[in-house]
Order: structure tokens, then C-alpha cells, then sequence
């Protein structure tokens, strides 16, 4: 697939991991109470409390890498993997509509799911977890309108 130039381009948001920040949060500040103290965890506690923290940070950046969503001048491109990718592109002749999931607490932190309807088939795209998902459709029905009435041979004189 030949490289594009990406009008927008995005990945999950980092806020759709508060859960497991409060969790390294909640260790970090046991073991700093426990020092504090002056009842300093045995070695063990201390290097597994660091390996869990490390472990935690690895996959939420590998959950975050592995896939992304971009928009170019006339389709959506859909990548999934680090090491082996898998890259979708669909046309924008292919999609029948959008919707926006989010919830409560994801509006107020500004972030949500996007799914991507096709006309083939009753698959659909799901884009999770992306921040300003407003802007993202807004911009992807400008695109699509602007694609059908070009296809459509509609000229305004």
C-alpha cells in the first residue's frame, strides 16, 4: 500500500486507560506511605510493585500502537498490529453512516467511539476510544458529501 498523506490521523486516547493509571497510582502510593512509615517493603514487594508498574505502562503504549484510523482525501484507512499489520482502506463510496458512542463520564473527558457503517455487508468499522470523536466525524461527513456530490456530477455555477 503506497504511503498517503493523512488528513487526520488517530490513535486510542491515553484517558481510556484511567482505570490502570489509578491502579499504578494506588501502588506507587502504598509504597511511597509504606516509606514514609518506616516500614520499607522486603525486596521482593518492591521489584514486583516496579515489574507490575512496568508491565502495566508496556501494554497500555502497546494497546495505544498497534492500531490506528486516518482519514485521507477519499477513503478511511484502518491499521491493526505492530508486528504484523494488517491495513484496511475503505472508499468512501463503501460507508452508509457514523455513530457516536459515549458515554457520561467519556463526554466529559471529551473522548468516544466511533463506528463506521459499510453498505456491503453488516460489518462495521469500530473506531474506540478517540479523542474529540466530534471533530473526527465531522470532518469524515464533510469529506464523504464532498466525495458523493463530485460523484454524482453536481456542480454549483
Amino acid at each position: 500500500m503506497k504511503k498517503r498523506n493523512y488528513l487526520i490521523k488517530v490513535r486510542r486516547s491515553r484517558k481510556s486507560f484511567l482505570g490502570y493509571y489509578l491502579m499504578i497510582l494506588i501502588v506507587m502510593g502504598l509504597l511511597f506511605h509504606l516509606y514514609r512509615i518506616g516500614d520499607n517493603p522486603n525486596k521482593l514487594a518492591l521489584n514486583s510493585s516496579i515489574i507490575f508498574i512496568f508491565l502495566i505502562l508496556i501494554y497500555i503504549e502497546y494497546t495505544r500502537l498497534k492500531d490506528w484510523w486516518a482519514i485521507t482525501e477519499g477513503s478511511i484507512v484502518q491499521s491493526q498490529g505492530l508486528l504484523n499489520k494488517n491495513i484496511r482502506e475503505i472508499d468512501f463510496s463503501s460507508i452508509s453512516d457514523l455513530d457516536l458512542d459515549q458515554t457520561f463520564s467519556k463526554r466529559i473527558l471529551n473522548y468516544g467511539n466511533i463506528n463506521v457503517r459499510l453498505f456491503l455487508n453488516e460489518t462495521s468499522i469500530k473506531i474506540p476510544n478517540i479523542n474529540k470523536p466530534e471533530i473526527f466525524i465531522e470532518e469524515l461527513q464533510g469529506l464523504i458529501s464532498g466525495s458523493r456530490r463530485k460523484g454524482n456530477g453536481i456542480r454549483k455555477v
